[in-house]
């Protein structure tokens, strides 16, 4: 089924969990079904090696967080990536399933909270509306939002879950200069169960897809907008320093609204 070795096998009140390693070079995470929610190179676990996870970390090429914050941790693979390439960035990951917190520690060489990193084991509806609440000024908001939930069915069908009624928190947490992603399952980015809601809060012009494949099409909103060119020596030395193809999704983004 997993076209791989079954390592770690869990549950909790949400279904399976599972951790896979295949040929001994790839370990993933799955919830109960062949989809690899996300996974790791065993011999260079901190790069992403999933396109989609690649695309998320867009901004990074126009912007310079200092706050990110994650909501849906899976095994970590964003959070590791910006912890280890991106050494004076402060992380605050959501993450709803404590298993899947404890899993991504075990195997999948997940950082100690410390002053740089902290993981809140809450919904990630609630942890919004509390942090909407005491975010007084720019400097308590984020530069960089990462939006990557999902629940898989009992039917074995992997299923967004929808933040539509949580954009507006999810919006007012964003400083004036700030980015959010988002990952949709499916290449139809206006089926995302939350894509009305967000068109109520940005403009058009401010949001942007780049399709990944038929499985993921990543949508990207920006307050301050996003530039309509980067130099090619900036892509060449964020892909050195930062081992991924940030000139490949740039080229390929696309206001939703054209």
């Amino acid at each position: 089924m997993y076209g791989g070795e079954l390592i770690h096998q869990t549950s909790d009140e949400f279904g399976s969990i599972e951790v896979v390693d295949t040929q001994q070079k790839i370990r993933s995470l799955h919830f109960g079904n062949k989809t690899q929610q996300s996974a790791m190179l065993l011999n260079h676990p901190f790069i992403l090696i999933h396109k989609y996870a690649q695309a998320m970390m867009l901004p990074l090429c126009w912007t310079q967080p200092k706050k990110v914050l994650v909501l849906g941790l899976g095994s970590g693979s964003i959070v590791k990536y910006l912890y280890n390439y991106f050494q004076d960035i402060h992380i605050d990951a959501i993450e709803l399933r404590p298993e899947v917190i404890n899993v991504a520690s075990e195997f999948f060489l997940l950082p100690e909270c410390n002053q740089r990193f902290k993981i809140y084991n809450e919904s990630a509806f609630e942890w919004l509306e509390n942090a909407n609440k005491n975010a007084h000024s720019e400097s308590e908001k984020y530069d960089l939002i990462v939006v990557d939930m999902f629940l898989t069915s009992k039917t074995g069908k992997d299923i967004t879950i929808d933040i539509s009624s949580v954009v507006i928190n999810i919006y007012s947490l964003l400083n004036e200069n700030g980015a959010i992603t988002f990952n949709q399952l499916g290449e139809n980015i206006f089926s995302y169960s939350a894509f009305d809601s967000l068109l109520a809060v940005f403009l058009t012009h401010q949001l942007f897809c780049v399709d990944i494949d038929s499985s993921n099409t990543i949508l990207l909103a920006s307050k301050a907008g996003i530039p309509a060119n980067i130099p090619d020596e900036t892509f060449r030395q964020f892909e050195k320093n930062y081992s991924s193809p940030f000139k490949n999704y740039f080229e390929r983004l696309y206001p939703v609204f054209g």
